[in-house]
């Protein structure tokens, strides 16, 4: 059985608000063959253009919008006015304070909804920022749903566990203009603005130095710490990478994951510490410079299992002490531990070290930890790989009729 297209997304207004919501799609149309241009889509005219075309959910019968085939799509909605799209494309610049739309309250979700697939992947993402609390759920055949994902929050209560949970640095990533109530929580890959008098957005990341150091030194070679990866999932575009484990330790100042007992043809895959705050915004909470993962490469999956190991705060974890960390996916067979063992032991965003000053520092993605402590059952998109460690709010059933988001209270 194959979803309904055009796919049905029923928009339901929770908010609380007398604004309007508008509309705006985004994405690249997956009914042309290897098509990669992004474009808009018309709800009303059905049609893809150039230019970004919004669309009151008031005027959409009973809400639903009808999803054609789209690749990466990106569904925004903003209170009060349409989003401002620069060069025609580019989504609202949130570090920008003269960004036309930096002061519209808005919030997104994804959907890629593909002919050889023939049902959608639609997950509520807030790898960028958290500012809307939208609550995700897919209708099946039966009458029942699959979901809840994202938040049964409202807005005020998700921005009060931040402002009662950062400290330091941290504080930073709470959007708040001078003289004005918060608009956002931005992640800290994207806290880069600093503004004297209107926002202080630039977030410090130094200080995690002091992690990244440490983890480079517990995997140090000859200290008996590694990492372990399973290759297989890029074996379909790589030959020769089905069920081969690759094992990283530090040697040479780098992070290097080489083929575990095998032929010792494959080559090895190694990358750079960061240094500095912006590297570290960039390449650990980011999960892109340094630790670029390249899309059905080898070099993708030791990167994001690093990253994302790296957010979470596993990598050299005190409660941990089994010689190997073994960052496998649930479906692989050749070790008893992976990713969702971990998750099930609640060792995600507890590591912490003292330093020489004698403050304690949080070794994880602190935005990221607040996000899923806010999230129904703990799973959301809070950084680019949440979904490695099985904490992501993805619903892909391949029998959903429908789709169903919730916009929760705001005020």
């Amino acid at each position: 059985m194959s979803s309904p297209n055009p796919f049905p997304i029923t928009i339901v207004n929770n908010s609380g608000s007398d604004e309007e919501i508008y509309i705006t799609i985004k994405g690249m149309n997956a009914s042309i063959a290897e098509n990669k241009k992004q474009q808009f889509y018309d709800i009303t005219s059905k049609a893809w253009s150039n230019t970004a075309i919004a669309v009151k959910l008031s005027d959409l019968t009973d809400g639903i919008i009808h999803m054609p085939n789209i690749d990466s799509g990106i569904v925004y909605l903003s209170f009060g006015s349409a989003l401002k799209f620069a060069d025609d494309i580019s989504p609202p610049n949130i570090g920008n304070p003269l960004d036309p739309s930096f002061n519209v309250i808005y919030d997104k979700f994804e959907i890629s909804f593909l002919p050889k697939d023939g049902f959608p992947f639609i997950d509520i993402t807030n790898v960028d920022f958290f500012c809307v609390p939208l609550q995700l759920q897919e209708k099946l055949p039966n009458g029942t749903t699959n979901g809840p994902k994202g938040f049964a929050k409202s807005r005020q209560e998700i921005f009060k566990s931040f402002k009662d949970g950062l400290d330091g640095h941290w504080t930073k990533i709470r959007q708040k203009p001078e003289g004005k109530d918060v608009i956002r929580i931005i992640a800290p890959n994207k806290a880069l603005v600093n503004l004297p008098d209107v926002i202080d957005n630039n977030f410090d990341a130094s200080s995690f130095q002091n992690y990244v150091d440490a983890v480079w030194e517990y995997y140090a070679e000859g200290k008996g710490k590694s990492v372990q990866v399973d290759m297989s999932e890029i074996a379909e575009f790589n030959p020769g990478y089905q069920d081969v484990i690759f094992e990283g330790i530090v040697t040479g100042g780098k992070f290097v994951f080489s083929e575990k007992g095998g032929s010792g043809k494959l080559p090895s895959i190694s990358f750079e510490k960061p240094t500095g705050s912006n590297q570290i915004k960039g390449s650990v909470f980011g999960c892109e410079n340094l630790f670029a993962a390249p899309n059905k490469t080898p070099q993708s999956v030791p990167a994001k299992n690093l990253g994302a190991a790296f957010n979470v705060g596993i990598l050299a974890h005190p409660s941990i002490k089994d010689a190997v960390l073994y960052l496998m996916p649930p479906t692989t067979r050749t070790q008893d531990k992976n990713w969702k063992t971990y998750k099930k032991e609640n060792v995600f965003y507890t590591n912490t070290m003292k330093l020489e000053d004698g403050s304690i520092l949080d070794c994880y993605n602190v935005y990221s930890k607040y996000i899923h402590e806010n999230a129904i059952d703990s799973d959301d998109y809070a950084f680019a790989f949440d979904d490695v460690t099985q904490s992501d709010s993805t619903l892909s059933d391949r029998n959903a009729t429908g789709a169903i988001v919730t916009i929760q209270k705001i005020n």
